[in-house]
C-alpha cells in the first residue's frame, strides 16, 4: 500500500500497544480501504491459484490468501474485544463499586 494513502493515526488518547495504524483502524471501524486493498490482493492471488501457474506459485498464493484471511479473522476479534471492553467499561459506569 502507498504510504500517502493510509490516513496518518490520531494521537493517542490513553496507553497504546504500539501499532498507531492499526489503532486506528479499531477505534475509527473505517476498513473500507483496507476491504478494497485485500479484495483486489486476494482476486489476484486467487486467479494465480486457479491457473496453476507451477506448483510453487500456485502453494504461495494459496498462503497468501490464507494470511488475508486469518489477517480479517484478527480484525474481527479485535472489534470483539473492543465491544467487550465498552461493555465492561458502560457497566462499571453505571454500577460503581461499593467503598
Amino acid at each position: 500500500m502507498p504510504r500517502e494513502m493510509i490516513k496518518p493515526p490520531e494521537k493517542p488518547k490513553g496507553p497504546t500497544a504500539g501499532y498507531p495504524a492499526i489503532e486506528n483502524l479499531i477505534d475509527t471501524e473505517d476498513f473500507s480501504e483496507i476491504n478494497v486493498r485485500f479484495k483486489e490482493a486476494y482476486d489476484k492471488l486467487e486467479e494465480v491459484y486457479k491457473h496453476k501457474r507451477g506448483l510453487k506459485k500456485s502453494r504461495d498464493a494459496k498462503k497468501g490468501m490464507k494470511a488475508i484471511e486469518l489477517v480479517m479473522e484478527l480484525f474481527r476479534e479485535l472489534l470483539t474485544i473492543k465491544y467487550r471492553l465498552q461493555e465492561i467499561v458502560a457497566s462499571k459506569q453505571k454500577n460503581p463499586p461499593a467503598v
